[in-house]
């Protein structure tokens, strides 16, 4: 029996909310922090591990637009919760089968299919509970960076202590955040709540989709993938092969890109809801530009976890912004749009990163962050082709769907 009332009730599956998403990301973030080993160990080349980034992110960026159709559409919440446990046993299975890089490719691709089925459900159900603004919805985001700022750890402690077979152990976040996500969230995980799509008649006439607005967004964040993956995917290989220090000590930047992302995630939901969404689009592609160059001319392994740190903070300052944006011009649309901005944009920079491996086999890794940095200047400059725009705030939705209420806001 519940007596809370509903906004305490609200913040607590937020929190629980957010602490799946912290799992699910946690799983993007291992991703990464196991290519060292995969080269170390497995011998793969540079342009084979950047095929390992291809597979967590290939079929995803494929899938999740259709996850958030099938959200929107069918109110298929239950998604975000077998996501995360699809995105668990992918990596659990990654190390066991390593020396077979077709069956590595194949369960870092079902890995990905989880994290894909996870974020379309998982955001709408974040912005019912927290009410639209971009504040909540950067408690929500800034759960995925901190799942992906612990992934190195982990990983260096499992692989470290037991070789890449003890990858099975990185299941175990799935299951225990799984466990206690469901108790919480069991009603509204299966009820059937009205989607965004069945709106009043006149919500949907008085704030039409904007999809030539969208469209723009969306090559914005083509930019940010590039970087945010390129960054993840090349920061540790970058500094054992320029300054040849130990993986362990690489892994550091690999931490305090997302931890610093999670600060800047953070300060960016409370900036936009403040001064504007806009201003805190164009200031985090700006100083993500700076900061990668920092990479670029680091002196020494130390000036390179300093200039990540900073790049992480930029290139998170406009993700609540970019999320709560993309809702207000397919405000019919949520599922959609949380599935193009979370999955498809992400994904296109796993697209890319074979190609940034093969140049790194090639030249080398110093150029991969070249091209990043000339791609956030392309996205500070595209981030001017974005509009402001109002947008309804997130629906109170009734257990099983009785009442739905449209509130407008204005953001910046």
């Amino acid at each position: 029996m519940s007596t809370s009332p509903p906004h305490t009730r609200n913040r607590l599956g937020l929190w629980a909310l957010t602490a799946t998403h912290a799992a699910n990301d946690f799983y993007t973030g291992a991703v990464a922090a196991l290519l060292p080993f995969f080269v170390l160990h497995a011998e793969y080349s540079y342009a084979a591990v950047a095929g390992i980034t291809l597979a967590a992110t290939a079929l995803s960026s494929v899938a999740q637009p259709m996850f958030g159709y099938l959200s929107d559409r069918y109110a298929m919440r239950w998604m975000s919760l077998a996501g995360l446990l699809a995105a668990g046993l992918g990596i659990a299975l990654s190390g066991i089968v390593a020396d077979s890089y077709a069956a590595v490719w194949i369960v870092v691709a079902i890995s990905g299919i989880g994290v894909a089925a996870y974020h379309p459900a998982a955001t709408m159900e974040a912005r019912e509970l927290g009410g639209g603004t971009s504040r909540s919805m950067s408690l929500f985001s800034v759960g995925g960076n901190v799942g992906v700022a612990l992934a190195p750890s982990a990983v260096i402690l499992v692989v470290g202590t037991f070789g890449l077979s003890g990858t099975g152990f990185l299941i175990i976040p799935a299951v225990v955040l799984g466990l206690v996500y469901a108790p919480v969230s069991w009603r509204h995980l299966f009820s059937r709540t009205v989607p965004i799509e069945r709106a009043t008649a006149a919500a949907r006439t008085s704030i039409p989709d904007d999809w030539s607005a969208f469209m723009w967004l969306t090559a914005v964040l083509a930019t940010w993938s590039v970087a945010y993956v390129g960054t993840s995917t090349f920061i540790s290989l970058y500094s054992i092969q320029r300054f040849d220090v130990a993986p362990g000590f690489a892994s550091i930047a690999l931490s305090v890109f997302p931890a610093a992302g999670a600060v800047g995630t953070l300060a960016g939901g409370w900036l936009a809801d403040r001064f504007g969404r806009l201003r805190v689009v164009r200031t985090g592609y700006l100083l993500a530009a700076v900061s990668t160059i920092a990479i670029v001319l680091a002196p020494s392994p130390a000036v390179v976890i300093v200039a990540t740190a900073v790049l992480g903070a930029s290139l998170f300052l406009p993700f609540a912004a970019q999320i709560t944006l993309s809702h207000s011009y397919l405000p019919n649309r949520i599922g959609m749009a949380s599935g193009v901005t979370l999955g498809l944009t992400l994904s296109l920079g796993g697209l890319v990163s074979p190609l940034l491996g093969s140049i790194a086999d090639q030249t080398n890794i110093q150029t991969v962050f070249i091209i990043v940095a000339a791609l956030l200047v392309v996205g500070f400059g595209l981030s001017f082709f974005l509009k402001e725009r109002r947008s309804l705030s997130a629906e109170s939705l009734e257990p099983q769907g009785e009442t739905l209420e449209l509130v407008e806001s204005t953001h910046g």
